[in-house]
């Protein structure tokens, strides 16, 4: 088959790992990985990677590869070419979850801008200032989640707030005790360095006795280093929600997410997740259960203007997630 006339180089190619590895992933485990060629790139789902002992794990690892899919759809955006974006297109491959490829039209330039945003963007588990993300920001975010068919819902009202927010405390008192030990073994000290860095963790959190919507990934964990310090006692928080809930809608709910990521990146607001009631399927059914109509969660997000901005979290080499590379 012969080459597209806006096929890729080897450079350009680069460009478009490079951008979906940035992407991100549960627990910073980059659950992925790509094939690339003049035509595009394959995003390849390594469920291997990911913590296995929640109740999301495969959904958790699906969204993972959406928010990659998207990163490559704005990085060949950035190279000029226009995309066509194809979800789980071979049937007999489940791992294959999405093949992004040159199309012969021009680049959205909406994505085009959001190029400058995949560097950085950040996971930030730091405290956030204590003013609300604005009214009229949210409704740009809702849009961007719209645009890639899932909804973003604002938990602006009570009583639905304090709600959610006592689900996300009662999931981090009931969680299953072997997902806190697959997570220690991610971060603690072991034969390979941890998923996250002590600097991507954020602080233990102090002073509040119900406990923030902040997740301390690494509570019950001797890291040196870490500190305290005191988080906001009102973050603001949505749910990311898809009107159906298989793979799919997963990945069209990672492209969601990260678009939203990015279009808040580039206005100044953080973000973190609170996930801790969709890891629980019983706590999952709870959060969408006063808003069925609007679908499946997703995600939980903490969204906030940052005090500090962490460094970006490592990510594997383009050696270890190319899995290979079409002629």
């Amino acid at each position: 088959m012969p080459h597209p006339a806006h096929a890729l180089d080897a450079q350009e190619q680069s460009t478009l790992v490079t951008a979906a590895a940035a992407a991100p992933s549960v627990l910073n485990t980059q659950p992925w990985s790509f094939t690339a060629g003049p035509r595009g790139i394959d995003v390849h789902a390594d469920p291997g990677r990911a913590p296995a002992a929640t109740a999301s794990a495969a959904r958790d690892v699906h969204l993972s590869c959406g928010a990659a899919v998207f990163n490559a759809r704005v990085a060949l955006a950035r190279l000029g070419r226009g995309a066509r974006t194809e979800v789980l297109p071979e049937a007999g491959d489940p791992l294959l979850v999405a093949r992004v490829t040159v199309a012969d039209e021009p680049p959205d330039p909406e994505l085009e801008a959001l190029y400058h945003c995949v560097g950085r963007r950040r996971t930030n588990r730091y405290p956030f200032r204590p003013q609300a993300v604005p009214a009229g920001l949210m409704l740009l975010l809702y849009d961007a989640a719209a645009w890639e068919g899932a909804t973003l819902r604002a938990l602006d009202e009570e009583p639905e707030y304090q709600r959610v927010l006592t689900l996300i405390r009662k999931a981090a008192w009931t969680e299953d005790e072997r997902a806190r030990e697959d997570r220690a073994a991610l971060l603690g000290a072991g034969s390979g360095p941890p998923v996250l860095p002590v600097e991507n963790l954020g602080p233990v959190p102090r002073g509040l006795s119900e406990g923030p919507a902040v997740r301390d990934l690494a509570d019950g964990l001797d890291l040196p280093g870490r500190g305290t310090a005191t988080f906001e006692q009102h973050p603001t928080l949505a749910v990311l929600e898809t009107a159906d809930d298989d793979p799919v809608s997963w990945v069209a709910g990672g492209q969601a997410l990260e678009r939203v990521l990015l279009e808040a990146t580039g206005r100044g607001v953080a973000a973190s997740f609170a996930n801790q009631p969709l890891e629980d399927a019983e706590l999952r059914e709870d959060v969408s259960s006063s808003a069925a109509h609007f679908g499946h969660p997703q995600m939980v997000l903490r969204l906030g203007y940052p005090l500090t901005v962490p460094p970006a979290a490592p990510r594997r080499p383009e050696a270890e997630v190319l899995r290979g590379v079409e002629p």
